[in-house]
């Protein structure tokens, strides 16, 4: 037979339990990710802006 753990202590924000989910990715993990997107998003815009730019240019 079980226990009842009871109500989440508030402000745990439901963590409660998840202790050993070893999967998640940590902060840092996240922004330099999210850092390397932006940027390889920023060059293909810069080209194909400039891309634009050069049609605009010859004609």
């Amino acid at each position: 037979m079980s226990t009842d753990k009871g109500k989440t202590e508030g402000g745990s924000g439901g963590k409660r339990g998840h202790s050993n989910m070893d999967h998640w990715v940590t902060t840092e993990e996240i922004k330099e990710s999210t850092k390397k997107h932006r940027r390889l998003n920023d060059k293909k815009e810069i080209h194909s802006e400039l891309k634009e730019l050069n049609k605009r240019n010859e004609t």
